[in-house]
Parts: structure tokens; C-alpha cells; sequence
């Protein structure tokens, strides 16, 4: 007796499980799982995704480990198993937005991203369609509870699938060429969305959707007919527009229903472009065309490449329906090149598919092929999307793209500068992770930063595995370059301005000649330039500048400028003696100087605005826990501290301390604040 296949086995195997489910009736679980197989089967999946869908969830839960699930249907029965259950756990990453209101810019861009990340969760592509059809069951589940029940609560939850369907499963769907799961997703989801609209345009078609079906494979009978007895080599394939469609092209063209003359539509393939213009002439014998609904889009092809002719016919019962006709070459070029079909609906027909590089251009490249081994009836089994690009996610389900290998850093650094800088270590789905360990698609990821902190030289050692990304790895540099620059600037003497050491090259030299004549040339102009929240330079655009550290300026003291040597400008108080000095020895190198206007409301909020290093002096008498008092008065006032020292007495304290404020009114409030601690004899800024 042979052995039974692995389909029998999984039929067998099913029947005598019990289905129970959170949310289910056994009868409703055993019920699904089967039309999810038959779903499949009809898209042509092999007998391993038919046994999967047969035996899941339940064959999971079942499972002790992995192993024992391998052990009993094979590694990819397992494999797919696996799949589904990533992919199900993807349910409600975003919220459901209002019934019927366009997703905004940033949701939108979320929304294509968790199109990406399902993909990329699957590394075998029958777990997509698999996915697919089990949503198109719930879509049919949720739609039969309906016509048993006009509960209010169910309407909701009917509200909540349906926007789901629209954002996410049948774009991809669409992208995929699955155009069966596609259409009916979409009628389904156009009901739970919008009730009202459904029925009325169900109430205006004059015929059932079997009727129109069967119109539809009589129509098709007769232009292969047609086609043959002009010697034509062609493939007819017509299907009935849904009802979705309908609403869409009345939507979108400002149609009223009476209007719509596509409600039916087919397309004929032939060999070359002159056989396009024969079949045409044959149809305008055979029917009686409508001269107002006929495009050539081989002449004229639309701004993104695709080609057709398109005419609309009237049947012997004057019923009119649509006729597109093409070359092989053409059609090919309209489903899977820059004319790419899902690319054309999604976008109302009129954005040009993207012909760039980068993960998007690679991503439609993949999704190009594997609509093509679809259509064309290849195997399905096995089919991978490259593993470079990797999605993951923030606590608020925020969805972030990054490089394959990409490690927590990389991903801190992604969403925020300061975060990259402060983050000292990660969980990764509850668990601690090292900042070196790679992240995983689909993984939630929660940063562990400090208040105040920096980033570490070791980060930009490739063999160390702290970053993967030229963004953070540029972000990291960037801020030890601003760091070294500041340094050089603090260490070179202002006082006298010492003649600079012999340059290590005629060249160097004299370019710093060069920029420090052109600065000087440019002290007597009178226009300032500069960005808000800057220092304005007069006469110079985008010059370098940087404060003196014997004075520390704040916004809005009066501010005087003094030209350096290969340094810019150095901006002092107008009343530092420092500078009192070197306008004696050199007034020429004078520049007037002054604040620029302050930050918008929008960009403090956001935390753009800058801030500005000051020295302060504090004298307090010695006691117990006044450290801890005067660190949570600082945090109190939103004022970080940078550098201190202290020297201490038997029975005094003093420190000196560098703070981080954002203009002299904080700094004064800040100074109130601390001098009302007990114990504080004074406290002054440097």
C-alpha cells in the first residue's frame, strides 16, 4: 500500500484536531483553514503550501520545538508554517486612519514600508500568497457575520479590516499579478468602508456579476472568432470590472454611472504593431464603435511608456464594453517595466514608475520578476527576495528601513542624531542586545540612552561591528570633526595675534593668505547674512565663525567680531578686555557682528535651537547631598552641564562649571534658581 501524500496526510491529520481558537469556533477555524487551501490551490501553490494552510495554526501550536515540528511534515511544510505565524504577528503595526480620509504624506510612507517589510519577513514568496488568501477568508468571514448580524460593534471591526485590505493586502496583491485575490479584496473592503456607495452602485448595475462573468466568456468566444477568420495570431482575456473599479473610475474622471462605458473589458495580444492596427480595423467591422472613446497610445504613449490601443464597442444590445489591444513586447513592458501596471493603478494612472537606484528601484525589480514567473505559470516553491534591506520597529510601531547587518546604533542614528549619540545599549523584543548585534526584520527595538551623552571613537572602527550604516557612521564623524575643530580653535592665542608656524606647504599657505585677504576686503560691506539663530556676519555669506572662550557670548549680549588667522571670525562680548586688547593692536581686523533672528516656534519645539557653552562659579558652604541638589535643580531648569570641577575646604565648596543654556534669560533664571539652594554664598557667570 503506498504511502499517502502529504496533502492526504494533512486532510487526515486536521479532522482529528480540535480547532479551538481565541475568536473562533472550532467549526469556524477548521473551516477557514480549508477555503485558505482552496484559495491557494486555485493560485496554483504546490501541495506543501496547500498542507500548510490545511494544518495552520493549530499544527504550530501543537509543536514542542522546531525540531519535532520538521520531524513530522518536513522542513518546508515547516518553513511556511513558520512564515505564516511572522507575517500574522505584522496584524494592526498601524492604526486604521478615518473611514475614507487619504492616508497623509508620513503614513503613506509607513504604509509603503510595511508593504516592504512583508515582503521581506518572507524569504519564501508562497508565504506572501498564503497571507494573502487567509486575509481574503477573514474578508469573507467578516462579511457573512454581517448579513447574520447588523451589530454596531461588528460594523467596526468590518471598518477596521477593510481599511487594512485598502492600505496594505490588496496593493500587494496588485503588485504581485494576483488580480483574483486583488478584485475581491478590494469589492469586500469597498463594502465595509463604504456601505452607503456600495449599494448604490451595486443597486445601478442592471445585472448580476454571473451575468456579466458569463457576457464576458461569450464576448471572448467571439472576438477568438473573430481574430481567426482574419488570420490573426491573438490571446483574448477579458474580466468584468468590480465594483471597486467602478467607483474608482467614476471618482476619479467625474463620472456619473451612466456615463461609464468600461464596465466590461478585454484585452487582445497579438505578434506586432501593424497586427494591433488589423485587429482594430476588424473590430470596427464586427461592432459599431463609439468614435469618442478611442486612444492611441502606440502613436502617443502615455508619460510613463505604456502603450496600447484602447476603443470602447457597442454589442447587439448596445452594451458597451472596452477593448485594449497590444503586442506581447508591449504588455510585458506595461506589467513589469517602467509602465508597471501596479505602479499605473495605485497612482490614478499618470506617476512615472521610478527608474533609479537604491532599495525602492531594487525592490520593484524583484516584485517585476516575480509577478512574471506568476503570469507565466512558473513553480512557485522557493522563491526568495534578496535579504539587503532589513525592517524594524519602534516601540509606537513606527516601521524603520535600514542595511542588512544594520545594528542598534545604526537604527538610533536613523531616527535621531541625539539619539544616536546618547544611546548606550538596546532590547531587541524584550531582550538586551549588545550594540554590535545585527537586527532582524520585524524585530521591536528599544533604545537605552543617557541624559547627556557622546559618541565613541571605537564606533567608527569597522572591525569593532558598532555601525553598518554610511549615515551613522557620517553622523559619528561629523561630530568628532566639529569637536577637533573646536579644539584647534581653543587652543590657538587670540591675544597679539602671534604670526602663524610655517605652514607644511606654498599651497596651504597661500590659500590661507587668500581667505584671510578676502575677509578683510569684505569688513566694510554693510549687508548681513545668515541664518536664524546664527551669528550675523556683515558682508559674508556662510562664514566660519565660532566663540571666544574668554568671554563665552549669549544671545542677546552685544556681540563685536574679530578676524583670525585660518580661523574665521571669533565672536566676543562687545565689554571683554581680551578684546579691548586686540582692537588697540589692530583695529583693521574689526568686523561688526550680531545675532540672527531667533528660532521659530516650530523649530524649538522640535528641539532645533541651538545652545551655547558658558562658565559659571559657585560658592556654597561645604555640606552632604548639596551635589545631588544643585544636578536636579540644573535638570529642573533644563540646563545641561557640561564640564566641572570642584575645590574643597573643611567647611566651603566652590565649583566651576561649563552649562548648556540657550540665551541669557535662562542662564539668568537658572543662576536664581541655584542661589537659592541652601548653603550658596554666590553664584556668578565667568
Amino acid at each position: 500500500m503506498s504511502e499517502p501524500t502529504l496533502l492526504a496526510q494533512a486532510h487526515a491529520w486536521r479532522q482529528s484536531q480540535d480547532w479551538q481558537s481565541a475568536g473562533w469556533s472550532s467549526e469556524q477555524a477548521f473551516l477557514a483553514a480549508g477555503r485558505t487551501a482552496d484559495w491557494v490551490a486555485s493560485l496554483g501553490l504546490d501541495e506543501a503550501s496547500q498542507a500548510a494552510c490545511l494544518i495552520y495554526p493549530v499544527a504550530l501550536q501543537r509543536a514542542v520545538s522546531d525540531k519535532a515540528l520538521i520531524a513530522r511534515w518536513g522542513e518546508d511544510v515547516a518553513g511556511l508554517l513558520k512564515g505564516f505565524d511572522r507575517l500574522a504577528s505584522m496584524r494592526g503595526q498601524l492604526g486604521s486612519g478615518q473611514a475614507g480620509a487619504e492616508p497623509s504624506a508620513g503614513r503613506q510612507d509607513q504604509i509603503e514600508t510595511l508593504r516592504r517589510m512583508i515582503l521581506a519577513l518572507s524569504d519564501d514568496i508562497r508565504v506572501v500568497i498564503a497571507r494573502l488568501a487567509f486575509h481574503q477568508v477573514r474578508l469573507e468571514d467578516m462579511a457573512q457575520a454581517l448579513r447574520q448580524d447588523d451589530e454596531t460593534g461588528l460594523h467596526d471591526q468590518a471598518l477596521q479590516l477593510g481599511q487594512e485590505t485598502m492600505l496594505v493586502q490588496a496593493p500587494l496583491a496588485n503588485r504581485l499579478g494576483i488580480w483574483q485575490l486583488k478584485w475581491a479584496m478590494e469589492d469586500l473592503a469597498f463594502r465595509f468602508t463604504q456601505p452607503k456607495v456600495y449599494k448604490q452602485i451595486a443597486a445601478w448595475l442592471d445585472e448580476k456579476r454571473s451575468e456579466r462573468e458569463a457576457f464576458v466568456q461569450r464576448t471572448i468566444s467571439a472576438l477568438n472568432r473573430l481574430m481567426q477568420e482574419a488570420g490573426l495570431q491573438a490571446q483574448v482575456a477579458g474580466r468584468p470590472k468590480h465594483l471597486y473599479s467602478i467607483y474608482n473610475k467614476m471618482r476619479q474622471k467625474t463620472l456619473a454611472f451612466d456615463d461609464l462605458r468600461d464596465l466590461r473589458a478585454f484585452r487582445i495580444l497579438v505578434k506586432t504593431q501593424s497586427d494591433c492596427y488589423e485587429a482594430l480595423a476588424q473590430l470596427h467591422a464586427a461592432y459599431r464603435p463609439m468614435t469618442d472613446e478611442f486612444d492611441d497610445y502606440i502613436v502617443r504613449p502615455k508619460p510613463n511608456g505604456y502603450q496600447s490601443l484602447h476603443t470602447v464597442l457597442l454589442d447587439e444590445q448596445d452594451r458597451p464594453f472596452e477593448v485594449q489591444i497590444r503586442t506581447h513586447d508591449m504588455h510585458l513592458r506595461a506589467e513589469y517595466g517602467v509602465a508597471a501596471h501596479w505602479r499605473y493603478k495605485e497612482t490614478g494612472g499618470s506617476a512615472v514608475a521610478s527608474s533609479g537606484s537604491g532599495p525602492q528601484a531594487g525592490h520593484e525589480q524583484q516584485i517585476q520578476w516575480l509577478r512574471q514567473m506568476l503570469d507565466w505559470g512558473h513553480a512557485v516553491g522557493q522563491v526568495r527576495l534578496s535579504s539587503d534591506r532589513i525592517y524594524v520597529l519602534t516601540p509606537q510601531a513606527r516601521i524603520v528601513e535600514l542595511a542588512a547587518g544594520a545594528t542598534a546604533l545604526d537604527f538610533a542614528y536613523a531616527l535621531h542624531t541625539e539619539l544616536g549619540h546618547r544611546c548606550r545599549g538596546a532590547k531587541a523584543d524584550g531582550q538586551i542586545i549588545t550594540l554590535q548585534t545585527p537586527l532582524a526584520t520585524g524585530q521591536t527595538i528599544e533604545l537605552l540612552t543617557v541624559k547627556l551623552g557622546t559618541p565613541s571613537r571605537d564606533w567608527l572602527q569597522p572591525e569593532l561591528g558598532y555601525l553598518k550604516t554610511n549615515r551613522a557612521r557620517s553622523k559619528v564623524r561629523a561630530y568628532f570633526n566639529a569637536l577637533e575643530a573646536e579644539e584647534k580653535g581653543a587652543s590657538a592665542p587670540e591675544a597679539g595675534l602671534p604670526e602663524d608656524p610655517v605652514p607644511t606647504s606654498e599651497a596651504l599657505a597661500a590659500h590661507e593668505q587668500e581667505v584671510e585677504q578676502t575677509l578683510m576686503a569684505r569688513v566694510q560691506r554693510t549687508r548681513p547674512t545668515a541664518g536664524k539663530g546664527q551669528v550675523l556676519v556683515v558682508g559674508v555669506d556662510r562664514m566660519l565663525t565660532h566663540f571666544a572662550k574668554c568671554c563665552r557670548p549669549l544671545p542677546p549680549d552685544p556681540i563685536t567680531g574679530f578676524v583670525t588667522r585660518g580661523r574665521g571670525v571669533t565672536v566676543h562680548r562687545a565689554q571683554c578686555p581680551t578684546l579691548a586688547r586686540m582692537m588697540a593692536a589692530q583695529p583693521d581686523r574689526v568686523i561688526e557682528t550680531s545675532w540672527g533672528s531667533p528660532p521659530s516656534a516650530s523649530s524649538a519645539s522640535s528641539g532645533a535651537r541651538p545652545t551655547y557653552a558658558v562658565g559659571i562659579t559657585l560658592r556654597a558652604d561645604r555640606r552632604d547631598g548639596f551635589m545631588r541638589l544643585m544636578t536636579e535643580t540644573l535638570i529642573k531648569e533644563r540646563v545641561s552641564l557640561g564640564r566641572l570641577t570642584t575645590h574643597q575646604t573643611s567647611e566651603s565648596l566652590t565649583l566651576s562649571a561649563e552649562v548648556q543654556v540657550e540665551d541669557a534669560a535662562q542662564l539668568d533664571h537658572c543662576l536664581i534658581a541655584l542661589r537659592g539652594l541652601p548653603g550658596v554664598r554666590s553664584v556668578v557667570r565667568d
